[in-house]
């Protein structure tokens, strides 16, 4: 039986982001039990192939509350354009609310999402 990996707690936490809701990459991180990670939700978050739709990265942006894909103009206008499908407005400056749109779960809903991953993905047909 293989350890799930902090890449597999970071996407199946991203899967639970409700539609039109956002985290940021240092909540993430806080959430799965690692403060001061933002980097490394950033790393895992870079690391998603892009045929994984499973995975709505659009969905985690920075601190400030804007789309952050560095180095590439086509998928920051993507993040953004998912986002503002979803009902997520933008000001004028690109800034989205954090406080409207920040998603808020339970640390008991984290923690069965993450006992829930474990279990899923440490199975003896996961090596």
């Amino acid at each position: 039986m293989s350890e799930i990996s902090f890449n597999q707690l970071v996407y199946a936490l991203v899967r639970h982001i409700p539609y039109g809701k956002v985290l940021n990459y240092g909540r993430v991180a806080e959430l799965l039990g690692l403060p001061h990670g933002a980097r490394e939700v950033g790393w895992a978050m870079s690391a998603l192939k892009g045929d994984d739709q499973s995975v709505p990265w659009h969905r985690v942006v920075n601190a400030q509350g804007r789309v952050s894909i560095k180095g590439s103009p086509e998928g920051a206008a993507e993040q953004r354009a998912r986002l503002e499908a979803e009902g997520i407005v933008f000001d004028e400056r690109g800034y989205l609310d954090m406080q409207r749109y920040l998603w808020k779960p339970s640390f008991p809903e984290v923690e069965a999402i993450i006992r829930q991953a474990r279990s899923a993905l440490s199975g003896p047909d996961h090596d």
